[in-house]
């Protein structure tokens, strides 16, 4: 079964911006929708709306900081429909609000308090760790996402 999952996720991230359907998932991989959904939460302990909302939000973390894009338009650009949703999820899977999150850890090298600087290049690195262990799910590391997962 880790097979299927991993054939899964690998079909959700290449497939990450193109709304895809439980139905197209189930025409996908000859199972029905309700089996792929209890595979899917069993194998890697978020459901597949949580997994696809995760990725995106762990995507717009570059742009955050290193462009000047607006938030709206961050948002519409990852895949979701409005700058609210968006700010809902991102603050779920980071804890802070998008644009705090960006005033915040923007300009990291010009933060005097060193203290504050480990402390936010510290939460950066997390970030950072549970981005890379969230997009590997598909490589059977389904063990480690329930450790990161908050």
């Amino acid at each position: 079964m880790k097979e299927v999952i991993n054939e899964i996720c690998k079909y959700i991230l290449e497939n990450l911006y193109d709304n895809i359907t439980l139905e197209q998932m189930e025409k996908e991989f000859y199972y029905s929708k309700y089996h792929i959904i209890r595979l899917f939460k069993q194998y890697t302990g978020f459901t597949i709306k949580e997994f696809t909302n995760n990725v995106k939000v762990l995507k717009t973390i570059n742009p955050l900081l290193f462009t000047n894009d607006t938030i709206l338009k961050i948002a519409l650009t990852h895949g979701f429909n409005s700058q609210e949703y968006y700010s809902e999820k991102f603050q779920g899977v980071i804890g802070i609000p998008p644009l705090k999150f960006r005033k915040e850890f923007k300009d990291l090298d010009n933060i005097e308090n060193k203290k504050i600087l480990k402390l936010k290049r510290e939460y950066l690195n997390y970030l950072e760790q549970y981005q890379e262990r969230l997009l590997n799910v598909q490589e059977n590391k389904y063990e480690d996402i329930n450790k990161i997962k908050r």
